[in-house]
């Protein structure tokens, strides 16, 4: 299974991001309902690791905390990203994750964190462009929505882009 844990965005917030999807050559937007943040890729697991895994998940606590996503912005990569702020809520949970997966042999290979909701691909170098008609089109100071719950998920890929599901749910507690 090549899996991920991320945190979705609700439906509402869905909804006001996708407002601001336009018709501009050369971009996939990514469909309102797989909007998310990436807390951690772990990439191609065996079913036999899913225990250990889901009983890591499972010892994190964490307190529900409000994200606003308040800035665009693009990666090298080409990609379109809507930014969250405060970043330290989620910074801390992307922490506690990533060292659950370190207590665990996921061979899971962390990478710099930079909390975002990827809302774009460019095949070519608009990302300028793109971030400039974003900008023209914002109807928002910013997006807030509170995280109490973070989900393990699976991927995989189709001809119209990438499929998720959610394998598992992991609620807020208190430490």
């Amino acid at each position: 299974m090549r899996l991920f844990i991320a945190i979705d965005i609700p439906d509402t917030v869905q909804q006001q991001i996708a407002q601001l999807y336009c018709n501009f050559h050369g971009i996939q937007w990514t469909p309102p309902e797989r909007l998310h943040i990436t807390l951690a890729f772990i990439g191609n697991v065996k079913k036999r690791k899913l225990p250990a895994l889901d009983q890591q998940l499972e010892k994190i606590t964490f307190t529900p905390f409000t994200l606003h996503c308040d800035r665009f912005g693009s990666f090298r990569s080409k990609d379109i990203w809507l930014g969250v702020n405060p970043e330290d809520p989620v910074v801390q949970l992307h922490q506690k994750i990533t060292d659950a997966l370190h207590e665990i042999d996921m061979g899971f290979k962390g990478r710099p964190f930079k909390p975002h909701i990827t809302l774009a691909y460019t095949q070519k170098n608009d990302e300028h462009l793109v971030l400039n008609l974003l900008e023209g089109r914002r109807v928002f100071e910013a997006l807030s929505f509170t995280v109490d719950h973070f989900n393990l998920k699976s991927s995989w890929t189709k001809p119209v882009g990438s499929l998720h599901r959610i394998e598992a749910i992991y609620n807020a507690k208190a430490q």
